[in-house]
């Protein structure tokens, strides 16, 4: 991590660009506060969200036995601004997490499209 940090310093002072990082949270976990000032959260949203963070922080080791054995895996989309500030307004207000109200948001879709057009059989892993 610390080499990262060195080599994008390095670029950067060869290129002459200063970094310009968005901030998301503080040292210490808490919600940045340019992130509650462009979202307008209130002061009890900011509290309720940071106490849910604070009882997971960190990253688990990379091979560490998870203790709920989740099979949660990472995915990248594409977003239009104005729907994820919401989602992520939604989930200051209700003091989750980003990812837990995205799951709850793509469960409930699945489910209702199941409704529709029957169960998804998905293959078995290999």
């Amino acid at each position: 991590m610390a080499r990262n940090k060195k080599i994008a310093s390095l670029i950067q002072g060869i290129v002459g660009e200063t970094p310009t990082p968005t901030p998301t949270s503080t040292e210490t976990g808490d919600v940045s506060p340019e992130l509650v000032e462009s979202l307008d959260i209130t002061p009890e949203m900011e509290e309720a969200l940071n106490a849910v963070r604070k009882k997971k922080v960190g990253r688990p080791k990379k091979n560490a036995i998870p203790t709920g054995a989740t099979n949660e895996g990472r995915a990248t989309f594409i977003v239009d601004n104005d729907l994820i500030r919401k989602v992520k307004y939604i989930s200051l207000a209700d003091a989750k997490l980003l990812k837990d109200v995205i799951k709850e948001a793509l469960s409930g879709y699945v489910s209702k499209w199941e409704e529709e057009n029957g169960t998804i059989r998905l293959p078995k892993k290999k």
